[in-house]
């Protein structure tokens, strides 16, 4: 077992010595090791692990492209809110519009609820005065991920406080 755990920190210390991570050593050895069982294809045992070699490659890919595809065409829900929390004070207007789509005009205690595909989506609001004037223009872009609702206190994000999104009201 020594003799494992010395082989270990050899492997380690060279890969750390040219700044290779662990993950893309693992798929370097994988490729090794599908090239040593292709080329010792002659051998029936060999070409039996090819097989399934090449099986649960294919099996994985698939895995992971449905991953990817669930998460870039999730529907998600955006509660957009405008009410007092803690010291942040409801807008008294704020028009809200989420990937350049129609604004949602929110006065105080408002809430509204807006949908977008996919794990990102762009959030301009513009905070009106009392007189009407635009006074201030707040573009972010927001990574959701594959989560399903989020909602957004827009005092919060007014007032320049990083966490704006707060747990959705389901």
């Amino acid at each position: 077992m020594s003799v494992m755990n010395e082989y270990l920190d050899v492997v380690k210390t060279f890969l750390d010595a040219y700044g290779i991570s662990y993950e893309l050593a693992f798929v370097i050895a994988l490729v090794v090791l599908w090239l040593i069982l292709y080329i010792g294809k002659g051998l029936s045992f060999f070409r039996f692990l090819m097989r399934w070699y090449q099986r649960l490659i294919v099996i994985a890919g698939l895995v992971a492209l449905g991953f990817w595809l669930f998460c870039i065409g999730r529907e998600h829900r955006i509660f957009l809110d405008n009410k007092t929390v803690n010291d942040y004070k409801a807008l008294e207007q704020i028009n809200v519009s989420i990937n350049g789509g129609e604004p949602a005009e929110l006065m105080p205690r408002d809430r509204d609820m807006r949908k977008v595909v996919g794990p990102e989506f762009e959030l301009k609001a513009e905070i009106f005065d009392d007189k009407g004037e635009i006074t201030n223009t707040i573009t972010r872009k927001i990574f959701i991920g594959c989560s399903k609702d989020i909602m957004i206190s827009l005092p919060v994000l007014a007032g320049g406080a990083e966490d704006f999104i707060v747990p959705s009201p389901r």
